[in-house]
This record gives structure tokens, sequence and C-alpha cells, in this order.
């Protein structure tokens, strides 16, 4: 299985979800998985090399990979069966390499935020990719939200995301890259 995280916003959390998701499988379901890195940034790809200096071994493999290598990374989950292979990936949908990802993936985890820009670059990702692989499955999840503030576009949002997939509930702001790694996922209280 091939599951990507992304979105055209930028900041939305998709690293973040990819490894606390990639920790769940590992830690939780007994999973094997492995992450490939695609994002320019390869913030976790980073995460895993700064940990290893500390001698922390890692609940599955990340490797850094360039876009271009999609068609091998399908063939490496064709080969192992089992492997769940997750893609973190810049979000930019001008991109043309990111095609093949789109059409070659089975579920596509959508992290986003209830503001004007989020939403509406969260639509126009869900339109592109739709067209692109009808049969993948979108899952959106409302992520750093802030708990003191009354979304009131939140159910209207909701009605025009459900229509190109599910929609989990909303993840607190309180999770952040800086307090998450690929070796163990930290307790957090959602208050």
């Amino acid at each position: 299985m091939i599951i990507l995280f992304a979105n055209q916003k930028g900041g939305v959390g998709k690293s973040t979800l990819a490894v606390l998701f990639a920790n769940y499988l590992s830690l939780v379901q007994n999973k094997e998985v492995v992450i490939f890195d695609m994002d320019n940034q390869r913030s976790i790809y980073n995460k895993v090399q700064a940990s290893k200096v500390l001698e922390n071994n890692p609940l599955y493999e990340v490797e850094a990979a360039e876009m271009e290598q999609f068609s091998t990374i399908k063939e490496i989950v064709k080969e192992k069966e089992g492997l769940i292979t997750i893609l973190d990936v810049a979000g930019n949908i001008e991109n043309d390499t990111l095609i093949p990802i789109f059409q070659g993936v089975d579920l596509i985890i959508c992290p986003f935020s209830y503001d004007e820009f989020s939403v509406g670059a969260t639509i126009d990702f869900s339109e592109v990719v739709k067209q692109l692989n009808d049969q993948a499955k979108i899952v959106f999840i409302p992520n750093r939200i802030k708990t003191t503030v009354k979304y009131e576009t939140l159910e209207s949002v909701n009605n025009v995301f459900s229509n190109f997939g599910a929609i989990t509930k909303p993840l607190p702001e309180r999770i952040d890259f800086q307090r998450i790694s690929t070796f163990e996922t930290p307790p957090v209280s959602f208050k």
C-alpha cells in the first residue's frame, strides 16, 4: 500500500502527521513501514539522521528520494507484500513530476487548516488529484486547530471536502514537528 501525505498548502503538518502515522503503524499495528521523504526540505530524513547521532534506533526506514523515483518505489512495494509505504512530498500541484505519484497511490492523507488560504489550496489540490486518480481515497485531517477559536465556516468547509473524501476529527495545535521523533511517540493530552 502506498500512502501519500500531501496538500498544495505548505505548513499544514504533512511531515509531522506522516511521522506520527508511521510511528502508529510500526509501534501499535506492528506493520513494516518505510517513509520516502520526497519533500525538498527533507525534514523527516534530516530528523532521522539527527537521531542516529544520539544512537536512537528508528522504528522504520526513512529514505530521501526524488519524485522521479516513484516508479522504482512502486516496484519495491509490489515485491514486498505487506509493506506500507508513506510518501511525504512538497505539494505544488503545478509540478508535473507529481502526476505519476498522484496517479499511483492508494490513499492520500491531506492535512489542512480552517483558514481561507489553506481551505482554498486544499480544494484546488483535491480537484486536481481526483481528476488524476479517482480511485484513491482521500482523508482530510483538520490540523493545528485552536481550541479557543470558533470556526464559523467549519461545517460548510467539511461539506465541500466530503465531496472528495472523508474528514477526521480535528487535531489541536499542540502537536508539532520539533516534539516528535521516528523512534517513539511522546504522549499528548487532548484537553
